[in-house]
């Protein structure tokens, strides 16, 4: 028998995105009948979208694969031959939307090298400098929302 403890947290992402929109067109802040400055939720929203596409692009291959809806990250894995690919040239691969074998290979790549990313957590991809901006980013937002972000860490 296993007596590990996991810690299992439940997050509304549609709810987190809804937020971020409000954010974005500063409804969050008119909900709150002039007791939110619009223009500051506004800013912050704009932060948000800004790192994340920055972060999306710059190691998720975003700008890539935008237009290559798969539902997981394994759903291109009979593509992957399993080519060591730390000296992978991503941007000279003439990779394209996959719609042949030989670029479905390609995304599988991506797809291999995205999960392993995520295996490895932000704080092993990103610099120290670029975690305290999400920091930052992330206090000052919770602060706005009321708690909206550390909501999920109160039922631990």
């Amino acid at each position: 028998m296993n007596n590990q403890i996991t810690n299992v947290y439940i997050w509304d992402m549609d709810e987190t995105l809804i937020l971020l929109k409000s954010l974005l067109n500063g409804s969050y802040a008119e909900a709150f009948a002039g007791l939110k400055d619009a223009q500051k939720g506004v800013e912050i929203g704009k932060m948000w979208e800004k790192h994340i596409l920055q972060i999306s692009d710059d190691f998720f291959f975003y700008e890539q694969i935008e237009n290559c809806n798969k539902p997981f990250l394994e759903a291109l894995s009979k593509y992957d031959d399993g080519q060591d690919l730390s000296d992978y040239d991503f941007n000279q691969d003439g990779f394209s939307p996959p719609h042949d074998d030989l670029n479905k290979r390609k995304l599988a790549y991506r797809h291999r090298i995205i999960a392993n990313k995520y295996k490895q957590g932000l704080h092993n991809i990103l610099d120290q400098e670029m975690m305290d901006v999400w920091d930052a980013l992330y206090k000052m937002t919770d602060e706005y929302t009321d708690g909206w972000l550390s909501s999920v860490f109160s039922w631990e």
